[in-house]
């Protein structure tokens, strides 16, 4: 019995925003977001956030903070079940703004 396993449905729906935040016309902050269709948990899509930079000269001042919260933002008016993000260098930011890393874990295969 044969399974069709490369049946693939195209997904338009895919969101992409790159969120920067500007001091005095620069930017100094920046994250990407992107919301992906889902199957599982009602049919509701996931955000996942990734490349959160903040430039040397402008840390500490809430600028990273305030792209995560334009992203959760934009996960929440989509109806997502959950944000993710990773960066092992930045763990204790994302904890320090409320993200927790103790239910789920992260796997990647580099393509």
């Amino acid at each position: 019995m044969g399974r069709n396993l490369q049946k693939w449905i195209p997904v338009s729906s895919i969101l992409r925003r790159l969120i920067v935040c500007e001091r005095e016309g620069t930017i100094v902050s920046s994250c990407v977001c992107v919301i992906i269709p889902n199957l599982t948990r009602g049919v509701r899509p996931y955000a996942f956030v990734e490349n959160v930079v903040t430039r040397a000269d402008a840390r500490g001042h809430g600028y990273a903070t305030a792209c995560l919260n334009h992203a959760k933002a934009l996960a929440q008016q989509a109806g997502c079940y959950k944000m993710m993000l990773h960066d092992p260098k930045t763990l204790d930011f994302y904890r320090h703004a409320g993200y927790s890393s103790t239910d789920k874990t992260a796997f990647i295969q580099w393509l």
